[in-house]
């Protein structure tokens, strides 16, 4: 199937601060927080690996999906409660989303979407939904966890339990404050910016990374403010290889919807963390050409219900 990614053109200063304020709005404003500490289910297994890993907490490290999530109607998987309608599946590759796709979201649509309201794994609500999600739901974790999608669901040929969300605390944790291999000067780099084979993104490090050879040295590591851009380090499909080889991992701007309109795609990143903030909103980590939040508090109404990217993750042993 082809995936079809959809660009918004223009560079300018004014394009720059329209995409701040439709997508971004919610970065800097508070609200009722109910973050509360990841409690790891029973039913996720630990893997035991040699890929480079991250941390997202003392002493807690995770490896990411090949690939963001994505969801199609018909078929059906397996999941806790037993056979499930749809199918899930990871992106082919880590710079792949479905864009233009997911305008076409609904019960009865037949084609694959990637941008999901939060908890909406099938427990309690449907991957398809366009609509708010469930506000009795508090969390992702806990004794509400099987409304996250890996929790829930087999994803592929992945059992369910295999995969989880990162929760807030964790996104931040991983962003803003891990130990990691310097790379170029750059004491623990943890990410960067970049345009990988086209599409616009964030690159996360690994908390032990060698940059190839082959390799230019990484522009901007660690920045965040509006003198950087996704055009400071653009790889082709061999040079984005060699990094992925090395344990990198890529976030493209896929951009989030409303109901049936979508808003910064290509242009902007929004993914999902397990924890709400109040009764009607959720956090996630949230970016654009040189501003990148990890703990983001979106304060549009009923902001659950907006869809955005999920990318997985699954512990590794101690």
């Amino acid at each position: 199937m082809m995936i079809k990614n959809i660009f918004i053109n223009g560079n300018s200063l004014k394009h720059r601060m329209t995409i701040v304020a439709s997508v971004l709005m919610c970065l800097f404003t508070a609200g009722c927080d109910r973050e509360e500490s990841y409690q790891e289910p029973s039913s996720i297994p630990e893997q035991v690996s040699t890929t480079p890993a991250f941390s997202v907490a003392e002493g807690r490290r995770v490896l990411f999906s090949p690939g963001n999530l994505q969801y199609c109607s018909i078929g059906s998987h397996s999941s806790v409660e037993g056979t499930a309608s749809g199918l899930f599946r990871f992106a082919e590759h880590q710079y792949d989303f479905l864009g233009q796709a997911n305008a076409l979201v609904s019960d009865t649509n037949s084609g694959w979407i990637d941008l999901f309201t939060w908890g909406s794994s099938g427990w309690h609500v449907a991957p398809c939904s366009e609509k708010d999600g469930d506000y009795d739901i508090e969390s992702l974790c806990g004794s509400e966890v099987f409304a996250d999608w890996g929790v829930y669901n087999a994803i592929g040929f992945d059992a369910h339990g295999t995969w989880r969300t990162l929760t807030r605390d964790e996104w931040d944790y991983l962003v803003n404050h891990r130990a990691a291999t310097s790379i170029d000067g750059i004491d623990s780099a943890r990410y960067a910016e970049a345009t990988v084979c086209g599409v616009k993104g964030l690159i996360l490090f690994p908390d032990q990374f060698s940059r190839p050879a082959s390799i230019a040295p990484i522009a901007n590591i660690n920045q965040n403010n509006f003198a950087i851009s996704f055009n400071d380090n653009i790889y082709n499909a061999e040079e984005w290889s060699s990094l992925e080889k090395a344990g990198a991992v890529f976030l493209p701007a896929a951009g989030f919807r409303g109901g049936t309109w979508l808003s910064t795609v290509g242009e902007g990143g929004s993914y999902w963390a397990s924890t709400c903030n109040t009764a009607r909103q959720a956090y996630a980590l949230l970016f654009i050409d040189g501003l990148v939040n990890a703990s983001a508090e979106c304060t549009y109404e009923k902001d659950r219900g907006y869809g955005r990217s999920v990318r997985l993750v699954r512990d590794v042993q101690r």
